[in-house]
Parts: C-alpha cells; structure tokens; sequence
C-alpha cells in the first residue's frame, strides 16, 4: 500500500484530504446513481416495446389461420355447434 500523505501531516489537514476524498466518492455514487435509473427506465421501455410488437405478431398470425379472414359472427363455430 503506497503512501501519498507526508508523515509530518497535522491532523488537521489529514481531515482536509479525508473530507476531500469522501466529497469525491459522493460524487461518483451520484453519477452512478442516475446512470442505473436511466438503464433500468430504458430497460422497462424496451421490454414494452417488445411486448408490445410481439402482440401484433401474434394478432396478425392469428388473422391470417381464420378462414375468410373474419372473426364469426357469434362465439360459437360452426363444428361446436353439432
């Protein structure tokens, strides 16, 4: 462990580089605060998003497997009914 403070410091300013240090490192858990809310909101968007696009995939698949291309008229299907 490398040294960086003289040995002759006086109390006093070894509270200095200590209050120095810790302004610092509160410093970068701020930024990297706002960096982890910015990931986590764009990750929730991006969840959506996709969400939201394989439901229209799934819609027009199933638009596509109705024959005609048209929901019935009523709930029940021709063969269910027999």
């Amino acid at each position: 462990m490398k040294e960086t403070e003289p040995k002759d410091a006086t109390p006093e300013q070894l509270i200095q580089m200590l209050d120095a240090e810790m302004a610092a490192h509160r410093s970068q858990r701020q930024k990297v605060g706002r960096n982890r809310a910015t990931v986590l909101v764009a990750g929730v968007l991006f969840i959506v998003c996709a969400a939201g696009a394989a439901l229209l995939v799934l819609e027009q698949m199933l638009t596509d497997m109705r024959p005609n291309g048209r929901m019935p008229a009523s709930g029940m299907t021709p063969a269910a009914g027999k």
